[in-house]
């Protein structure tokens, strides 16, 4: 079975990285793209809306792209010859009124397509539309019972099966190419249903399931402490219900770490990040950002694109000028999804080339 989470996915792009070795910023080979930051759904673990967790302090949830920028944005991305875009937020993409001609721009051009989504307009056309063409779409749920999902989303309790309608009729949709996936962020509200959301998932329909832990600090510790309680059974439960899920290509991914690991993703000992030159964030703002954990972070911020072209900013210098000095080691103190990639990418880097035959 080919994995689909891997810190190698950027050795499938020997030009982008030699143009990086050679001291030039090519084109991104994947965009973050947030359209809005209208969201129906107030999770209590959220990084842009939870008090106390200074990501996403300086988001103005009323922003949104409009619909002449979005697809001049998707005419950039498919001419400059993006490999993919995932819609995420911020906010749900979905709640963007134009989503759906976004999605065809996109697709039309020839860019690889995903979305993240909470599910609740997970239907009609757009549902139709990601089924046939997309890559895969996943759901953020995090709880396998309407009443704790409704205590951790601030939504109503009807809220759960509307989602799970969705999701399982997303998943029956006749010539679906898309994959539909799950994701349960682990909190110690719903810790005790990580192994019945794993049997949920796969009952909807659903292709895989992701788990991770909830960051609630940028002090490890404070994470660390938060986790350790129910850790242990988080990790026996998903063990359990993955062996009990069978061999039918089903796949869950856990990424639960050990509270005693969490450390290495909050310290960078290096000054530059190649990731950030293979991956980058347009948000709602029309700024561009350096990855998604720094979103609407002043620190992150590369630039503006409300009044010119991301095509002309990254390739007309701005991009490669900010990218060089922003330095990981002194901004970065928070964790970093991109860390394990950018220790790959920086050995890779460094090789001396003479030596590079004697394998």
């Amino acid at each position: 079975m080919k994995g689909i989470y891997s810190s190698l996915k950027a050795f499938r792009f020997p030009d982008r990285l030699a143009a990086i070795a050679e001291g030039r910023l090519p084109p991104p080979i994947h965009v973050r793209l947030k359209p809005t930051n209208r969201c129906g759904h107030r999770c209590s673990y959220c990084c842009f809306r939870t008090p106390g967790l200074p990501m996403g302090a300086a988001m103005d949830e009323r922003d949104e792209i409009p619909e002449p920028k979005l697809l001049e944005i998707a005419d950039d991305l498919a001419s400059m010859g993006v490999a993919a875009v995932t819609l995420s937020g911020g906010g749900d993409p979905l709640c963007h009124p134009a989503v759906l001609p976004l999605a065809e721009r996109l697709l039309s051009g020839g860019v690889a397509l995903a979305v993240l989504t909470n599910g609740s307009r997970l239907e009609g056309p757009i549902a139709t539309a990601l089924a046939a063409r997309a890559s895969w779409v996943r759901v953020s749920m995090d709880a396998a019972t309407p009443g704790t999902y409704a205590a951790i989303r601030g939504v109503a309790r009807g809220e759960f099966d509307r989602v799970c309608a969705n999701v399982a009729a997303f998943a029956a949709m006749q010539g679906r190419k898309a994959a539909i996936g799950l994701n349960y962020v682990v909190t110690r509200e719903n810790a005790a249903e990580a192994g019945a959301f794993v049997a949920l998932a796969r009952g909807l329909g659903a292709a895989h399931v992701k788990l991770s832990a909830a960051v609630v600090s940028r002090d490890p510790a404070e994470n660390a402490a938060y986790q350790a309680p129910f850790f242990e059974d988080v990790k026996r439960a998903v063990a359990e219900a993955r062996a009990r899920s069978g061999t039918d290509g089903f796949r869950v991914a856990d990424k639960v770490h050990a509270p005693d690991s969490a450390e290495e993703g909050f310290r960078r000992g290096y000054a530059t990040c190649p990731t950030a030159r293979l991956l980058t964030v347009i948000a709602a703002d029309a700024s561009v950002y350096s990855c998604q954990d720094k979103a609407y972070e002043p620190d992150g911020c590369l630039g503006s694109i409300r009044d010119r072209r991301f095509a002309d900013f990254w390739l007309g210098g701005d991009a490669a000028r900010a990218l060089d000095a922003l330095r990981p080691d002194r901004v970065c103190g928070h964790h970093c999804v991109a860390h394990g990639k950018n220790l790959v990418l920086l050995e890779y880097l460094g090789l001396d080339g003479d030596h590079a035959p004697f394998v």
